[in-house]
């Protein structure tokens, strides 16, 4: 995968084209629902190129964009945006919880900091069985006051499991509570990111990073302003970021030709058998 800073940019810019038009088809009312990214990219891009080529990521629903950077095609995701008949999970998951399964992204989960636990238990498993593999869990505040932050970070300092956790929230703090690493790293800054994530994942045991990015009263948006991470990696990094709007353009133009899925995947990937009362109603689907 490649790691550089041109990677970062044009991860970053495709994430943003991405997120802006996904929120106007919302408003059309063409998908029913869009987690914007918006501002976040620097965390998200980076987070996921400073993990390692086996390590999972577990996001967010507001990291769907971490997909898109381990190479998830961008038509695979627009599909699954719009429920259609190509959509990877058949119209069975809400719009950004994205099954990434191919690229080491677990779906997020619906309910804030679910997730937590569970890049915490992938992790703990991974070392009892000697695996080189790590986590990488992505979350904004509304996970921090939950139940399961707490249980994940007391569970990976006790067990000093190998796990990342990235905070889109002042959290930094709390890490001495749990006898866990700590960083604090400016989550505008995507290069810086990158790199605290990546010495967090070569060291023994868990870290908490907060990577709290800039926040904009009345972002348009494409532009931010000079805060906008973007423009701040531009101001150091010269990549060919061209063609996004195209690929996205064909790309919702595939998803919208590809219709609904058909009514007989309403049970797929649901049951191992299906039972006998629903494949009757299965049947007598129109």
């Amino acid at each position: 995968m490649d790691r550089t800073k041109g990677a970062l940019l044009r991860h970053m810019v495709r994430a943003r084209a991405v997120s802006v038009r996904m929120v106007a088809l919302q408003r059309a009312g063409k998908i029913g629902y869009h987690a914007s990214s918006i501002g976040d990219e620097a965390v998200v891009v980076g987070a996921t190129l400073g993990a390692g080529d086996d390590d999972w990521i577990f996001p967010s629903v507001r990291d769907w964009a971490a997909a898109l950077t381990r190479g998830m095609p961008l038509v695979e995701y627009v599909h699954h945006a719009f429920g259609s008949k190509d959509d990877p999970a058949v119209g069975h998951s809400a719009p950004d919880h994205v099954p990434a399964r191919a690229y080491r992204i677990v779906p997020p989960s619906g309910v804030p900091g679910a997730h937590l636990p569970q890049a915490v238990g992938a992790a703990w498993a991974a070392k009892t069985k000697k695996e080189r593999v790590r986590a990488v869990v992505l979350f904004g505040p509304e996970a921090v006051d939950t139940g399961d932050f707490h249980n994940a970070l007391n569970f990976a300092g006790v067990f000093k499991a190998p796990v990342v956790f990235v905070a889109r929230a002042p959290v930094a703090s709390r890490a001495v509570a749990y006898g866990l690493a700590s960083a604090k790293v400016d989550g505008g800054d995507a290069v810086a990111v990158q790199e605290t994530v990546a010495a967090a994942l070569a060291r023994e045991g868990a870290t908490l990073i907060e990577a709290v990015p800039p926040r904009f009263s009345s972002p348009e948006l494409t532009e931010l302003g000079p805060e906008d991470p973007i423009t701040r990696l531009r101001a150091s990094v010269s990549a060919d970021t061209g063609g996004i709007e195209q690929e996205l353009d064909a790309a919702i133009a595939a998803a919208e030709a590809a219709g609904p899925p058909a009514k007989s995947t309403l049970f797929d990937h649901v049951y191992a058998e299906v039972p006998r009362h629903l494949e009757a109603q299965l049947r007598n689907l129109s």
